[in-house]
């Protein structure tokens, strides 16, 4: 039964462990997708699209249109070829190049949320375009595989408390995983500068920006996790070692009172005995002097002369 519980604990350990290391992985791909951290990659990989669109040369040849319409208006919809994008009167009022960087900043958010009427991998099978795998559709996608790492971490936590002897040691070995786990997201950038340039590794960089961020996160967890699982360690051994100290105690004061009793005892059972010496003694003399006065009386009695 021993063995089997210990290869138990060791199985589960070891996906709790891959569970963990995955979930840091989601996670940061996850925080690595948002608009944030995106938007400047973006930029420079949208550069190419934003320049076979003419972006730049509509806004001109419409600006013109623009500065009319919103002597009326507040705002002007910009619809043409593949653009659609929304300027404010407040920013066309500003001049050309204003609205030109107005222009691409919204081609740029446009395409980080542009939605897809498909699954994550479906869309990056049936379209041409990179752009689906740093979208928001993207982020979300990671973003719900994290959680189901948590899911599949807790199911493994619990298995491991039923196997595992001593239930206190759940919580240090969790924490232990935990901090193991998020110790290669540490120098993830440094491995990746390694590869050598090119647009795929500037694509593939993007999704590990934020690395550093969920090493930090998850060792701090894993710190705090491990922290209350050896103090409930220490706690169990304190109160053991409690135990132990009390249980010493109270041998030598068994043994003090032991002794005591003994001693006492001893005394009883000497002052019984002179006791009863004397009550015999007395006994004695009690018989002897009845003896001797029925002796005295039958000597009497027996006497001529009294007769």
């Amino acid at each position: 039964m021993g063995l089997i519980r210990s290869g138990a604990v060791v199985f589960f350990s070891g996906l709790l462990f891959l569970s963990l290391f995955l979930g840091n992985a989601f996670l940061t791909v996850s925080w690595s997708l948002e608009y944030e951290s995106v938007e400047p990659h973006l930029n420079e990989l949208a550069a190419s699209m934003i320049a076979d669109l003419n972006i730049d040369q509509t806004i001109e040849n419409n600006y013109e249109i623009m500065q009319l319409y919103c002597e009326t208006g507040e705002t002007y919809d910009l619809i043409e070829n593949e653009i659609d994008i929304n300027i404010p009167c407040s920013i066309i009022d500003q001049g050309s190049q204003q609205v030109i960087e107005y222009g691409i900043k919204e081609a740029i958010k446009n395409i980080y949320y542009q939605e897809y009427e498909c699954e994550f991998w479906d869309c990056i099978k049936s379209t041409d375009t990179i752009f689906v795998l740093i979208s928001e559709t993207a982020k979300d996608y990671w973003h719900s595989k994290f959680y189901l790492t948590i899911l599949a971490s807790a199911i493994l936590f619990t298995l491991l408390v039923i196997f595992i002897e001593s239930k206190k040691s759940a919580l240090t070995i969790t924490g232990a995983l935990m901090l193991v786990s998020s110790i290669p997201f540490r120098k993830i950038n440094w491995a990746l500068s390694l590869l050598p340039e090119g647009n795929f590794t500037e694509l593939f960089s993007i999704f590990f920006t934020r690395s550093y961020n969920v090493f930090l996160t998850m060792s701090i967890i894993g710190l705090i996790v491990l922290l209350v699982g050896l103090a409930f360690e220490f706690f169990n051994i304190g109160v053991k070692l409690t135990s132990f100290f009390r249980w010493i105690f109270q041998k030598k004061e068994d043994k003090k009172g032991e002794t005591t009793l003994t001693e006492n005892d001893e005394e009883n059972e000497s002052l019984t005995k002179e006791e009863v010496k004397k009550l015999v003694k007395k006994e004695v003399k009690k018989q002897k002097l009845k003896q001797d006065i029925k002796d005295e009386v039958k000597e009497e009695l027996g006497s001529p002369d009294k007769k």
